[in-house]
């Protein structure tokens, strides 16, 4: 095999790649013999059709075969030889192939970079105190609270305020003709946040029986919109009976201290996930290294899933609405896999691995966190593509971490 590696970029190869003339001829031999075995040719007993017929009707198939066959074999050969290590697949072009010749094609792929010793020691943070005030354990009060609240009719002749909890009937118009489709009754939403602004502006002051035409330009209705009740949210006391309702604690002040724990981890956590974006923006000004472009586009497709997801949408994101979060979100994508690349070159050069134990032990962390058994956690994660690679790459990448910020320099 004649392999010829050319440099397009710090990401991009094009190998030349020639896969010897016997192999060739190897292949289509015994891609005829096999062929002369398995068809039936009229005028001929089985196995006894000639070479030169079955070369009229079936060259085009068996050189297709052989292609598919020797191509991707002789490709990784020379990606193994090359020592380079591809992130996505090849485009291949240019293939030639001669029943009397050699096979010739070329194959463009996008590598990972070559990176040396990453330089890492000494990098400089500055020391953040966790601070727990009595604001923020109020504030997870209050949240508890309306997390415990209770609806409660609202007194005779009550009007419709911010924050009530409203319950209508609707019918929409059109050119005075009510609109096939656009009525409902029993509807239920709170003041303050419903999609429709003009619904709660509209509905302020209103009172239980009221009734209320409110204009919906933007799909040419009129909504006549009848307020069927009107509720309050009522929060609970807070003392000691809160305390053992919302979280099994003897009293307010154990509750206090329950929450105080609770935030000053969350607050650990954030400050880990700082530090974490800190030193790899560092590792990065230090050890400039490209982002292959399919590991970016790969980055900004996992970011558009996500954001789907939080949004609720289910279908496409319209096309402009697509290029504003990539143009947004570009240059994070590529900062994160520049940090992958880097950290996971100080793994590879440092012998920094995720090995069975740890990744058992992470499996059973999640499953704590997110109250599951530890066997659906793995399930899910098996069934999912780079699921279990993808947890042993976060594994190397905390081991990673965790090790220069062993060396960093606290300012």
């Amino acid at each position: 095999m004649k392999v010829d590696m050319k440099e397009v970029s710090g990401t991009k190869r094009v190998f030349t790649i020639e896969v010897p003339p016997d192999v060739v001829s190897k292949g289509f031999s015994e891609a005829y013999d096999d062929l002369r075995r398995r068809v039936k040719v009229p005028g001929f007993r089985p196995g006894k059709a000639p070479l030169t017929l079955l070369e009229r009707r079936y060259a085009k198939d068996v050189e297709a075969d052989l292609i598919k066959r020797l191509v991707p074999d002789y490709y990784l050969k020379a990606v193994k030889e090359s020592g380079v290590v591809p992130v996505d697949m090849p485009e291949i072009d240019h293939v030639d192939l001669r029943r009397d010749g050699p096979l010739k094609f070329t194959a463009t792929v996008e590598v990972r970079p070559k990176i040396g010793q990453v330089v890492y020691e000494g990098i400089e943070l500055k020391k953040e105190e966790i601070i727990i005030t009595e604001k923020d354990i109020e504030e997870r009060i209050e949240e508890l609270r309306n997390f415990h609240a209770r609806l409660e009719v609202a007194g005779e002749g009550h009007a419709v305020e911010e924050g009530d909890y409203v319950q209508v009937d609707y019918t929409g118009f059109r050119d005075g003709k009510p609109v096939k489709g656009v009525e409902q009754k029993g509807v239920v939403f709170q003041i303050g946040s419903s999609a429709i602004p003009n619904i709660d502006k509209g509905l302020m002051g209103a009172r239980k029986g009221e009734e209320r035409e409110i204009e919906y330009s933007e799909q040419n209705l009129l909504l006549k919109i009848q307020v069927a009740e009107i509720k309050k949210k009522a929060l609970p006391e807070v003392n000691d009976d809160f305390a053992k309702v919302v979280g099994g604690y003897n009293s307010l002040m154990e509750l206090k201290e329950g929450l105080k724990g609770s935030i000053t981890g969350e607050k650990g956590e954030a400050q880990k996930a700082y530090y974490k974006e800190e030193v790899i923006k560092k590792l990065i000004e230090r050890n400039p290294v490209e982002a292959p472009p399919s590991l970016v586009e790969r980055e900004l497709k996992r970011f558009l899933a996500r954001t789907k997801r939080f949004m609720g949408k289910k279908g496409e994101f319209e096309p402009e609405e697509e290029r504003s979060f990539r143009e947004n979100y570009m240059p994070h994508a590529e900062e994160q896999i520049k940090g992958y690349l880097l950290l996971t070159a100080i793994g590879d050069h440092e012998g920094i691995s995720a090995a069975a134990e740890d990744v058992e032990e992470e499996i059973k962390r999640m499953a704590q966190k997110n109250g599951q058994e530890v066997r659906q956690v793995r399930k899910s994660l098996e069934s999912m593509d780079e699921g279990l690679e993808g947890l042993k790459s976060r594994i190397v990448e905390d081991k990673v971490v965790k090790r220069i910020m062993d060396k960093v320099k606290w300012i």
